[in-house]
C-alpha cells in the first residue's frame, strides 16, 4: 500500500472525497452523508451538470485505485436524479453467509407461495424470490457452490405446505441427504428409472392440464390434491449418460416437455450443473428457465451459457467464496451470495414439512 492511500484512508471520507474528486474529474459533486456497509463504506452525492451517473461510474477505476480498493460500484437514487451513491468496497464478497433460522419453525408447515429467503446482495440485503410457477437454473465450476445453491432452494421447499419433491441424483451425492423428504429419487444415471420418472412427471402434468381446462381456470395453486411437484436435477449433464443417443434424445424431449407445460399447473424444476459449457447445457432447455444462476466460471462464455449474452459485464465475474453467484430473472445479472445451509440444518430441515 503507498504512503498516499495510507494516509487517506486514515482521514474522514468526507475530507477525502474533497481530495480526489477534483483529480477524478468530479469537482462539482457534494457530499450528502456516508454510511458503513456490509463490504466497506459508502458516499452519497449531490452531482451538477454537466456530470451524471455515467460519469461518476467511467470515474471508478480511479476512484478505486486512488484508494487502494478492490472495487468501486455506483448506483442512482430512483427518486432523485441529482443523487449518486458510491459504494467504496473494501472487500469483494460476503463470504459464508449462514441461513437464518427461519425456515423451520415450531408449528406447521410454511405457506408454498410466500418469498423464499435466498442469500443476501453486496449491500447485505436479504434477497427473496417467489419460485412457484418457475423454473431454476444452476450451474459453476466445481467447487463454486453448486451444493450450496441446491440446498437454500430445498431447504425453504422442505419446510413448505403441499410440496412434493423428486429427483435425479446422478452422481449419489447431495440429494441424498434429503431423500427422506423425496417421494421420488433417482441414484445414478441408469436410464430406465430415469425414463419412468420423467413420463410419470408428464403424465401428471397432464392430468391437471385436464382438470384445469375442465374447470374454466387458468391457475392451479398449490394444494392436497393438487401439491407443488418440484424436480430437483443434481447434476443435468449426466442425466441418461449410461444411456445411447436414442434414450439420451427421450430424456431431452420429455425433460423439455416437463418444463414447457409444467410451469402453468405447480409442476417446476431446479437444473443443476457443474459442466457450463454450450456443449452440456442444452440451449432449448435452459429457454425455459426462469431464474438462472451463474457462480464461479471459467470464463464469461460459460456464465453466458446460463445467463445468456448481454446479461452481464465481464469485470463482475469476480472470483468469490463458495455460493456467490450472478442472478438473472431475464435482465440485467446482479450478484448474490447464497446462504451456507448447514450439514446439521439438513435433518430439521428435511422433517419440517411434515408438522
Amino acid at each position: 500500500m503507498s504512503l498516499r492511500v495510507a494516509v487517506l484512508r486514515r482521514l474522514p471520507l468526507v475530507v477525502v472525497w474533497h481530495l480526489i474528486s477534483e483529480g477524478v474529474g468530479l469537482r462539482r459533486s457534494r457530499v450528502v452523508q456516508v454510511f458503513e456497509t456490509a463490504l466497506g463504506h459508502a458516499i452519497e452525492i449531490a452531482i451538477r451538470p454537466p456530470d451524471t451517473v455515467r460519469t461518476i461510474e467511467s470515474a471508478g477505476p480511479a476512484i478505486a485505485v486512488a484508494l487502494g480498493l478492490p472495487r468501486v460500484r455506483v448506483s442512482q437514487d430512483g427518486s432523485r436524479s441529482d443523487r449518486v451513491t458510491i459504494w467504496l468496497d473494501q472487500r469483494t464478497n460476503l463470504g459464508v453467509v449462514p441461513f437464518p433460522d427461519i425456515a423451520h419453525p415450531v408449528g406447521i408447515p410454511l405457506d408454498a407461495l410466500r418469498d423464499f429467503p435466498i442469500g443476501v446482495d453486496d449491500n447485505g440485503e436479504i434477497v427473496k424470490v417467489a419460485p412457484y410457477g418457475q423454473h431454476i437454473l444452476i450451474g459453476g465450476n466445481p467447487g463454486s457452490g453448486k451444493s450450496v445453491a441446491m440446498r437454500v432452494f430445498l431447504a425453504n421447499l422442505a419446510a413448505s405446505r403441499h410440496v412434493r419433491l423428486v429427483g435425479i441424483d446422478p452422481k449419489h451425492a447431495e440429494l441424498s441427504l434429503w431423500r427422506n423428504r423425496f417421494e421420488r429419487l433417482v441414484l445414478g444415471s441408469e436410464v430406465g428409472p430415469t425414463l419412468d420418472l420423467l413420463e410419470a412427471l408428464l403424465d401428471e402434468v397432464h392430468r391437471r392440464a385436464a382438470y384445469l381446462a375442465s374447470t374454466g381456470s387458468a391457475s392451479l395453486p398449490p394444494s392436497a390434491a393438487f401439491p407443488w411437484f418440484v424436480l430437483a436435477i443434481d447434476e443435468w449433464a449426466e442425466v441418461g449418460a449410461a444411456g445411447d443417443s436414442k434414450e439420451r434424445a427421450s430424456i431431452t424431449s420429455l425433460l423439455r416437455r416437463y418444463l414447457s407445460l409444467g410451469r402453468a399447473v405447480g409442476c417446476t424444476a431446479i437444473l443443476c450443473t457443474q459442466r457450463p459449457t454450450s456443449d452440456s447445457v442444452d440451449v432449448g432447455t435452459r429457454a425455459l428457465t426462469t431464474h438462472r444462476f451463474a457462480l464461479k466460471c471459467g470464463d464469461r462464455y460459460q456464465a453466458e451459457s446460463i445467463l445468456g449474452v448481454g446479461s452481464f459485464s465481464p469485470e463482475q465475474l469476480l472470483g468469490a467464496a463458495p455460493g456467490r453467484a450472478l442472478w438473472s430473472s431475464g435482465g440485467e445479472a446482479s450478484p448474490l451470495q447464497f446462504f451456507n445451509v448447514s450439514d446439521e440444518q439438513v435433518p430439521l430441515l428435511v422433517n419440517a414439512g411434515y408438522r
